[in-house]
């Protein structure tokens, strides 16, 4: 039996089910001529993963996603994020002749699978690039996804994310957010160790994925035309036709909890750590973002930007544990934020817990003396930005930013570059550049080249997603 957590209309609960499978037919077909990646070597295009043209309904059109080719068909299945496919509920991967996918409508459930590799594959780069994680399951791995369950529903099992359809059938539940809340309940269950089954536990399990799903949209950064960043939980999709399943600005606007309550009572909703991130990233009143209302404490809170209320949480829940609860979450994430970037960072952590009324606890840091200035780079070295899309004959240049604390003289190099690519460094003082130069010939696809600063006998790295279109392809806004 696999535990599996749904997604009802206003809020989550847990389940036991028992899993089928059954063989079901593929999809439509398009024309389109192959994008190459390679990935390892094969002949022909077989063994290869390619960079397949999808027709999205959340995401724009068309958007790239990683595919691969094997006996004369296509399939949804990356190469580059392994584990990670799409096809329809209790059938295998979808496959094809060709390698353009779906038709941007919300009722494909082609199109629906285009949505899910785009928004997971964005999820992986997320966890990546601004937490350093290696893939969902922290050592290199993804999960595969099914399309087409017949009920208002989305869950993941344990083992696969499964999405259904909005109460009006016009959508399916494959937005950003949703894909990216339902993969972060896979990365919550990697993360730590079990949590246990409380109410306390349950409300920040579920929490999380809201958190997850959020930082999804925000690293995708689509323009208000798609799936735009906000803190906002399904939205797009307009679930039960009442608006946005979850508010994290102020959950009450969707009936679920701002502040903690004296007793946790079932069911459990994610609204107060919800509040507490956004209090975190944005503060009450930011600039150009709905305000936020307090619990208690201070009534006005300045926030510390999303990149580092995600390094906060995710550090903090690395300590989870059985019986996690809000109390014990104050503490880890004050120690995260003091451990990552130094007092202010930790005094605004407590402060948010204050604000939505989780009292202080045993054992918290304090800041008695003063600490010396932090790097604002936790892992020693930055790329700016941190990918580009460039044609085959073009060049980008990126800037290489170190943290003041390293230890000089810097040797500064980069790996993993595709064959036909070039990177030369170059540091004028304290600004260094790197230019990226891809021939003519080189391969079409994503690649991850890492630089790498060595200094004092240590090294400290950085990722930067390369993808190289050819002329007719269009990268995704």
């Amino acid at each position: 039996m696999n535990l599996k957590t749904t997604l009802g209309a206003f809020a989550l609960m847990t389940v036991v089910t028992m899993g089928t499978t059954a063989p079901v037919n593929g999809a439509e077909t398009t024309s389109t001529a192959p994008r190459l990646a390679t990935v390892h070597s094969g002949a022909g295009t077989a063994g290869r993963a390619l960079l397949g043209s999808g027709n999205s309904h959340f995401n724009g059109n068309p958007v790239a996603v990683q595919t691969t080719y094997s006996g004369g068909l296509y399939s949804l299945n990356d190469p580059t994020r392994p584990g990670l496919s799409c096809g329809r509920l209790n059938g295998p991967v979808l496959t094809k002749p060709t390698d353009t996918w779906g038709d941007g409508t919300g009722t494909s459930l082609e199109t629906a699978c285009v949505d899910v590799m785009f928004a997971a594959q964005k999820h992986w780069d997320m966890l990546r690039d601004w937490l350093g994680r290696n893939g969902v399951d922290g050592a290199g791995h993804s999960y595969p996804a099914s399309v087409g369950l017949n009920d208002v529903n989305a869950y993941w099992d344990g083992a696969r994310a499964v999405f259904g359809h909005n109460s009006a059938r016009t959508d399916q539940l494959t937005s950003l957010d949703l894909v990216g809340y339902h993969y972060g309940l896979a990365v919550y269950a990697k993360t730590g160790y079990d949590d246990g089954n409380g109410p306390e536990a349950q409300s920040l399990r579920l929490s999380a994925a809201d958190i997850f799903g959020t930082l999804t949209e925000h690293y995708a950064n689509h323009p208000p035309a798609l799936d735009e960043p906000d803190y906002l939980i399904g939205e797009e999709v307009n679930i039960v036709g009442g608006g946005p399943l979850r508010n994290m600005y102020d959950p009450s606007l969707t009936g679920n909890r701002n502040c903690y309550p004296l007793s946790m009572i079932p069911p459990a909703d994610g609204g107060p750590q919800d509040h507490w991130f956004y209090l975190l990233a944005e503060g009450t009143n930011p600039p150009g973002k709905p305000a936020s209302p307090v619990c208690a404490g201070p009534s006005t809170l300045t926030g510390v930007g999303i990149q580092k209320a995600a390094r906060i949480f995710y550090q903090g829940i690395q300590r989870k544990s059985l019986g996690w609860s809000y109390g014990r979450a104050r503490v880890a994430t004050m120690l995260a934020a003091k451990n990552l970037y130094g007092c202010p960072e930790m005094n605004a952590t407590k402060a948010a817990w204050t604000a939505i009324r989780v009292p202080a606890q045993a054992g918290e840091p304090t800041c008695s003396t003063p600490t010396p200035p932090p790097s604002p780079y936790p892992s020693g070295i930055t790329v700016d930005p941190p990918s580009a899309t460039v044609s085959p004959g073009g060049s980008t240049t990126v800037q290489i930013r170190l943290s003041p604390d390293m230890a000089q003289p810097v040797t500064l190099s980069a790996t993993g570059t595709p064959a036909g690519t070039t990177v030369n460094i170059v540091q004028a003082g304290q600004t260094i550049t790197a230019t990226i130069n891809v021939s003519a010939g080189a391969p079409l696809g994503t690649h991850t080249i890492t630089f790498v600063a060595t200094s004092g006998g240590s090294a400290k790295t950085a990722h930067f997603t390369l993808t190289v279109m050819g002329e007719g392809d269009q990268a995704t806004p």
